[in-house]
């Protein structure tokens, strides 16, 4: 059986409305499945106990209580806390759906108001995003459970499941996929008509949940990009990288640019920090400088606009050598860095199909399969994650994981849009996100 953890479960359930399926179909059809399965297991034991929480698991609770009731079945419905603090749209019109047939919802506040005698106990009090340990009386509540006779069934996963207090299940109806922490539970998985591209597409859901920023926070502490990017023939290169962090919400960006450029580039947007050394691009007599400063940032955006000179490759390959923190290689980074020092480089790179053909030895498929296949092979060999760029990028992760990205268009190829998107995964990745998450919220969003 295939598991899923939390986090990715909760980037598919956000991305499902985008790919074409609303969330209170997805909860329709949830209550459907688990009374399917209810159904099954019922036999000769008629009356049920539902205890549902606030959350779209308590959704799922009464979508099933709906279904059950009107199969005749005995009923008894909970929910712990009150029916205000319901904390959804689709899980509020469940509930409504349910009392509109007639079926009395229980509001608690104390375990001891629930009666735990029916034959069977559906738990659908809480779901995969429980934050730290189960307080009362949710934790109460699930002692009750736990001391019943029913035969306990638990939505998606037994509630308190990873903590110290949880449903002892004898069964478990996991939703779409088991849910990493299910193993050893009697589980039976259940489509419930997700999109498949939910799941192997790049989505609004990955921003939704990977992407958070402290009301509390202060100057610096949602990232600090520093840009290593421009020569003398290519002076907008480090300016639309930069534009490209400071678009995704970096806090302060650093662009590090030859001195004959320092001064155009400044001109152009007050938010950045310049930094300059002598030469018409990036040598040697640079790396130690830029080095130093990178010790107080999070992220390193290489290779925009640096040109191929030989002395630049040099300079380039020590920067990687001497790099403690993350590293995104774009453009003539990959044309001029030493693929052996690329296994020992943290980052992401981004190449389109010439750069690919240049790392490689080959040419990409045509295919999106092959693409596929060649663009994960290459992402294991490195152990980085690499973001080829084409009509449909394709994101992959050192450890295998795929995902593709659609939001592209022809308009795409004019010159400086790869730029900005070396800039949106360094910006991604400098406010907290993995390497492998970042790359394809860059894509999705450039």
């Amino acid at each position: 059986m295939e598991y899923i953890n939390p986090v990715e479960m909760r980037v598919v359930d956000k991305n499902s409305p985008y790919f074409g399926v609303a969330v209170d179909v997805l909860m329709e059809n949830a209550g459907r499945a688990v009374y399917e399965e209810l159904a099954k297991v019922a036999e000769e034991k008629r009356t049920f106990t539902i205890i549902s929480g606030t959350g779209n698991n308590g959704g799922d609770g009464f979508a099933a209580a709906l279904h059950l009731h009107k199969s005749g079945y005995g009923l008894k419905v909970y929910i712990v806390g009150r029916k205000d603090d319901i904390g959804t749209e689709e899980a509020r019109m469940a509930l409504k759906n349910l009392e509109d047939a007639g079926v009395s919802v229980k509001e608690v506040a104390d375990a001891g108001e629930i009666d735990y005698g029916s034959d069977i106990i559906v738990d659908a009090l809480l779901g995969t995003g429980i934050k730290g340990e189960v307080r009362s009386p949710m934790k109460e509540v699930i002692e009750g459970i736990n001391r019943s006779k029913a035969y306990v069934v638990s939505v998606d996963v037994p509630s308190g499941l990873g903590t110290e207090t949880v449903v002892d299940a004898d069964l478990v109806i996991a939703l779409h996929m088991a849910k990493e922490g299910l193993e050893g539970y009697n589980t039976v998985v259940k489509d419930i008509g997700i999109p498949e591209k939910a799941s192997t597409h790049v989505g609004p859901g990955h921003l939704i949940v990977n992407l958070r920023r402290d009301p509390a926070s202060h100057k610096g502490a949602n990232g600090r990009v520093l840009v290593v990017a421009g020569s003398s023939a290519y002076s907008g290169a480090p300016i639309l990288t930069g534009l490209g962090a400071v678009g995704v919400g970096a806090d302060l960006v650093t662009l590090f640019v030859p001195e004959p450029i320092l001064n155009a580039a400044r001109t152009y947007l007050p938010d950045f920090i310049f930094r300059g050394y002598a030469g018409d691009h990036l040598n040697p007599e640079a790396v130690k400088d830029i080095l130093d400063f990178s010790r107080g940032q999070d992220v390193c955006v290489v290779g925009p606009g640096l040109g191929t000179a030989d002395e630049t490759g040099e300079a380039l390959n020590s920067i990687l050598k001497g790099m403690n923190i993350p590293v995104v290689l774009d453009a003539d980074a990959l044309k001029l860095v030493d693929k052996k020092a690329l296994k020992n480089v943290n980052g992401v790179s981004t190449p389109h199909a010439t750069e690919f053909a240049g790392l490689t030895g080959d040419a990409p498929p045509e295919d999106l399969d092959g693409k596929k296949d060649v663009v994960r092979r290459l992402a294991v060999e490195l152990s980085m994650t690499v973001l080829f760029k084409s009509p449909v990028d394709i994101v992959a992760s050192p450890e295998g994981r795929v995902k593709l990205n659609e939001t592209g268009n022809a308009g795409m190829t004019v010159g400086g849009t790869g730029d900005a998107l070396a800039g949106a995964v360094g910006g991604f990745i400098a406010q907290g996100m993995d390497n492998f998450t970042a790359a394809c919220c860059a894509a999705f969003v450039n």
